[in-house]
């Protein structure tokens, strides 16, 4: 599957499908914390409720909350350093993340390891009982657009190994300017490029 995505800042998003043809057009927007889906085949944008934000985005083994996730770990966990490690030359930094006790969040803890340039290597998510249940892995690292980038990343579910996705990044040009038109349930619908 091929998309092409949008980004201002760390609360707006948008996601259109290109290829293959029989998905093309399906779309998700993130404003701040709702999030949108629209399939041209019903021609109709749908809200996703809070209740479906741990479900399948597009059948993949990211979920709805992993795609609209902006600072969500920053303001609502607490985070402590567990250590250091050396990767091709760079620090990447080990934290754990623990979420505050009225927090809205369904993991019990979260595991990062960042590179000191802040390129994630790992993020591990584990339940309330302490299992770990998904790793999302950096696989290749590249620099697109003067920035040093996670280019290709595997999500992958403990208890289905065997099964994963991936996302490979082909290119990136930062410091765009967007119309405020492109985060708007119009454009979801109605593309204009």
């Amino acid at each position: 599957m091929s998309m092409i995505s949008w980004t201002e800042g760390e609360k707006q998003s948008l996601v259109r499908v290109t290829e293959p043809r029989k998905d093309r057009g399906n779309g998700t927007l993130i404003d701040d914390n709702q999030m949108w889906t629209f399939s041209p085949k019903i021609n109709r944008v749908i809200k996703v409720p809070s209740s479906m934000m741990n479900q399948s985005w597009m059948g993949s083994d990211f979920s709805n909350k992993d795609i609209s996730r902006t600072d969500d770990i920053i303001e609502q966990y607490d985070h402590t350093l567990l250590g250091e490690s050396e990767l091709d030359g760079l620090i990447v930094y080990e934290i754990e993340s623990i979420p505050h006790e009225d927090s809205a969040v369904v993991w019990g803890r979260e595991v990062l390891f960042v590179r000191e340039d802040n390129v994630m290597v790992e993020h591990q998510f584990y339940d309330q009982d302490g299992e770990l249940v998904k790793t999302l892995r950096t696989l290749e690292f590249a620099e697109m657009g003067g920035r040093a980038i996670a280019a290709r990343q595997r999500m992958e579910k403990e208890d289905s190994l065997e099964e994963w996705t991936e996302i490979a990044v082909d290119s990136v040009e930062f410091d765009v300017d967007l119309s405020d038109s492109v985060f708007t349930l119009s454009n979801l619908r109605n593309p204009r490029n």
